[in-house]
Formats: structure tokens, sequence, C-alpha cells
């Protein structure tokens, strides 16, 4: 079980945790989360099943984005320049997640697509489809 808090903290918007499109999860949050208050915005705090912490925020991010149309945009990381390389569950990989919530918000509002975004990442990281990363070395 993975826990995470995720916010709905759109970038340019001053969206409050009173906003009508939040009453559906209000009334009925996503299994396994509490809604709440959080810095005056809409938050879920969560416990949800997930093999790596990734897998359950992008899952829920999902479900919110299908049933109720919200892109869920916020871990709630305030200090995305510190790092823990403790693991895939752990502060480290929150603030990954923090990143790539605020670059699936951002990017297509400058005209980027999901695609643009993956083929940048796999660019930039020197791997390829099948998980080898520069000169084949196969990464865990």
């Amino acid at each position: 079980m993975q826990r995470f808090t995720l916010i709905h903290w759109p970038v340019g918007e001053g969206t409050r945790f009173e906003d009508a499109r939040y009453d559906g999860l209000k009334k009925q949050p996503p299994q396994g989360c509490e809604a709440g208050e959080i810095g005056g915005r809409f938050g879920l705090r969560c416990e949800r099943p997930g093999a790596r912490l990734l897998d359950a925020v992008a899952e829920l991010c999902g479900e919110i984005r299908t049933g109720h149309g919200l892109l869920m945009t916020d871990l709630g990381i305030e200090k995305l320049w510190e790092w823990s390389a403790d693991g895939t569950d752990g502060w480290g990989a929150e603030i990954v997640g923090q990143l790539l919530l605020m670059a699936a918000e951002r990017g297509p509002r400058l005209g980027y697509g999901v695609d643009d975004l993956v083929r940048f990442l796999r660019t930039a990281a020197g791997s390829c489809r099948d998980g080898s990363g520069p000169a084949g070395v196969v990464r865990p």
C-alpha cells in the first residue's frame, strides 16, 4: 500500500476547496482516500495499492480524470529542489511524482502532447523502449 496526498492546484487558477467541481469527490471519494481541505485547496489523503508510489498515484489520477474530468496536479511537495535517494516509494519518489504531475498539466498548456512528454523523457534519459540505457546498460 502506498500513502500519499494528492491536491488539485492548477497553475494560474485560484481554485478553492469550496469549488463545486469537487462536490462529487467530496461526497464519494475514491476508495482508500479521504477528501479534505489542504492549504485552502481540494485534496485527497490516500492509501492506495500499487507496486510503487508512482503506480498508485498514476492509477488514481487516471481514475479521477476519467470519472470527474479533473487533472490532479500536486503531491504537496513544496521544496522541489530537495532530494532523497530513498527508493521508489520514498521522499525522492514523491518529488519525481510532483514534477511529472506538473509536466502533465503544464506541457499541454504550451502545446505539448503526452507523446511529446514521453519522447522527451526517453530521449533525455537516453533510454530505449526495452529499458536499456546508454551503451546497452540495462536498468532495474
